[in-house]
């Protein structure tokens, strides 16, 4: 008897240390860096050069004192392997960019050494900037320029684009814009063909699909996506609420915003 207790409590200390490891491993996981002082610039690479940083964050700035719209940019050198979406969600609930109950919070992430970026767009901003958008902006405009190498030149190029875009939903314009010209989209067409292929290609296998596997294929692949997937958003993230100071006099902190997920991502 006196072994089998000592057995369950054996078992049961076991049981206590996996929680506390499991809990620990969440909490590391949903902890993001503060903002900086800077607040619209937050490059924790050291990668932006002095008159480019400055000029991010004037613009910033001019588009929150016009229109109350936030736009972002975070610069990081690795993710450790969390899915670019996924992080830059969590970072813009958690900062709450964007004014709360407007939800007109814009962000840019660059991951430096993963080599992807992503644009995470509140809800009240995903009508001047939709998804498309925002992907032409940074494939055109940021891609060429990371690849290069000259990520300041990049980052601050596109910025300026996408603050651009978010100031004429308020039909304000903005004083310290770089008025960078966007590319035809003509240069696009191979990319819109592709996607045109894309489309019809699923359709066909759809079609097949129905008429001799009667929908095998799909519920398939329907319920191996929900096996496999998580859901993104939802509660957990509290934001900064009313604005509170982002440290060191800075400009100030953020609106409470939140985002519903909408954006584009890429890699270089």
């Amino acid at each position: 008897m006196k072994s089998a207790i000592k057995f369950l409590k054996h078992c049961l200390s076991l049981l206590i240390v996996i929680l506390l490891l499991s809990s620990f491993s969440a909490l590391a996981q949903d902890t993001y860096p503060s903002p900086t002082v800077y607040k619209y610039l937050n490059d924790y690479v050291g990668i932006i050069d002095n008159e480019d940083a400055n000029k991010i964050v004037s613009l910033g700035k001019e588009l929150e004192d016009k229109t109350g719209a936030q736009a972002v940019v975070v610069v990081m050198n690795t993710l450790n392997n969390t899915p670019i979406e996924d992080y830059s969600n969590s970072l813009f609930r958690t900062w709450g960019i964007g004014e709360k109950g407007k939800d007109n919070g814009l962000l840019i992430l660059v991951a430096i050494d993963d080599r992807e970026w992503r644009v995470e767009v509140g809800r009240g901003l995903e009508g001047a900037i939709p998804d498309a958008l925002s992907s032409r902006v940074m494939t055109s405009i940021a891609k060429p320029s990371f690849k290069s190498g000259n990520y300041s030149e990049g980052i601050l190029n596109s910025y300026s684009v996408l603050c651009d875009y978010a100031s004429k939903e308020y039909g304000v314009t903005l004083d310290k814009s770089l008025n960078v010209t966007m590319p035809s989209e003509e240069n696009y067409e191979d990319n819109d063909g592709f996607n045109i292929f894309i489309f019809i290609s699923i359709i066909i296998i759809v079609f097949i699909d129905s008429i001799f596997n009667r929908g095998r294929l799909l519920r398939m692949l329907f319920w191996t996506s929900r096996g496999g997937s998580s859901p993104r958003g939802g509660g957990g993230f509290g934001g900064f609420g009313g604005g509170g100071s982002s440290g060191g006099g800075g400009f100030g902190g953020f609106g409470g915003g939140s985002s519903g997920g909408g954006g584009s991502s890429g890699s270089w």
